[in-house]
C-alpha cells in the first residue's frame, strides 16, 4: 500500500474515531499514566490580542525556543504527545529545556489557562490527523498547524 492509500485510510479512521475520554487537567499528576493524547491550551478570561503581543515580544528576546505565531485567539495551542503527555505539558508550562519548542508559559504569561485532554484509542498517525483537524477548526494563536502540513 502506497503513501496516499495509507493517508486516505488513516483519514477515514480519523473521521470515524470516537473520543475515549476528555477531561480538564488540574495538575501534572493527572497525566501520569497517559502517554498518548491531544491537548488544548486555552486562555481563560483574558485578552487574546494582548496575550499574542506578549508572546511575540517574549519570542523576540530569543531566550527560549518558542512556538510559531499565528493570530490572536483564546485557544493558545493545540498539540499531541505519543511518548508521555506529562513531560510535554510540563514543557508548555515552562519547566522544559530552553531549546524545546513550547509556550513556556511561566516565563511570560500572567493570566489563567485551562488544559483539556482528549484521549483517542487510535494509531499515532491517525491521532496526528485528528489533531490537525482540531487545530484547523480551533485556529490556535500559537504553534504549527499540524504535523501533516508543515
Amino acid at each position: 500500500m502506497g503513501y496516499m492509500d495509507r493517508l486516505i485510510e488513516n483519514c477515514q479512521k480519523a473521521k470515524n474515531a470516537t473520543l475515549s475520554r476528555t477531561f480538564e487537567m488540574k495538575s501534572l499528576s493527572d497525566l501520569d499514566c497517559i502517554n498518548k493524547a491531544i491537548y488544548v491550551i486555552e486562555e481563560i478570561d483574558g485578552d487574546s490580542k494582548n496575550t499574542f503581543i506578549s508572546f511575540a515580544e517574549y519570542k523576540k528576546k530569543k531566550l527560549r525556543a518558542c512556538a510559531k505565531l499565528n493570530a490572536p485567539s483564546n485557544v493558545m495551542y493545540v498539540g499531541s504527545s505519543t511518548t508521555g503527555l506529562s513531560n510535554r505539558i510540563s514543557q508548555h508550562i515552562g519547566n522544559g529545556a530552553e531549546k524545546t519548542y513550547a509556550l513556556h508559559l511561566r516565563h511570560w504569561f500572567k493570566g489563567e489557562y485551562r488544559i483539556t485532554i482528549k484521549i483517542y484509542d487510535v494509531e499515532n498517525e491517525v491521532l496526528q490527523i485528528i489533531e490537525d483537524d482540531l487545530s484547523d477548526r480551533l485556529k490556535p494563536a500559537f504553534g504549527k498547524q499540524g504535523g501533516n502540513n508543515k
